[in-house]
């Protein structure tokens, strides 16, 4: 059996035991067996901090991406010269979009025939397939302008810390 058989069919396990062991073996006295674990601590926190420090700039950038979006519904909204399309493409699309949904659902629900009919049996997984998409979409348009920012999150968030740390 190949060492890439073992690793992938549960022998990673075998892999870390017997590395494990292999320590043990070389690590005879007790203060060589706590400097081993401390450097293993130090190792590990070491990582969580690199870690941490990842998912603080994946965050930094998802913010500047949010903040860059804004900046361009600002910039446009505000923009003499813009037309009146340009201004409100977003709000039309999302008006289509969900009329567009609506009547899709209310046709089928008033014209069953298509997905009861068994000879229309192609026909009807496109249509499952059109109605997810769109659902889809109406979920996102409905997000977009209804939705809670994340801002509003970490504040409840906050605030629902702030009432378990209040002592009595």
């Amino acid at each position: 059996m190949s060492f890439i058989t073992k690793l992938f069919s549960g022998g990673a396990g075998n892999i870390v035991e017997s590395i494990g062991n292999a320590l043990d073996n070389l690590v005879t006295t007790k203060e060589e067996k706590m400097t081993l674990e401390n450097e293993i601590k130090k190792a590990e926190m070491q990582y969580n901090l690199e870690l941490k420090k990842l998912n603080i700039a994946e965050e930094e950038l998802f913010l500047k991406d949010v903040q860059s979006a804004r900046t361009r519904e600002v910039d446009i909204q505000s923009n003499q010269n813009a037309s009146t399309l340009g201004k409100n493409i977003s709000s039309y699309l999302a008006i289509a979009a969900t009329v567009l949904c609506f009547a899709m659902f209310f046709t089928l629900i008033i014209k069953n025939d298509i997905l009861s009919d068994p000879k229309n049996g192609a026909l009807k997984d496109i249509v499952i397939y059109i109605l997810g998409v769109l659902s889809a979409l109406l979920t996102q348009v409905y997000s977009y302008y209804f939705g809670s920012s994340s801002g509003s999150a970490d504040k409840t968030k906050t605030i629902a810390q702030a009432f378990e740390n209040r002592k009595p």
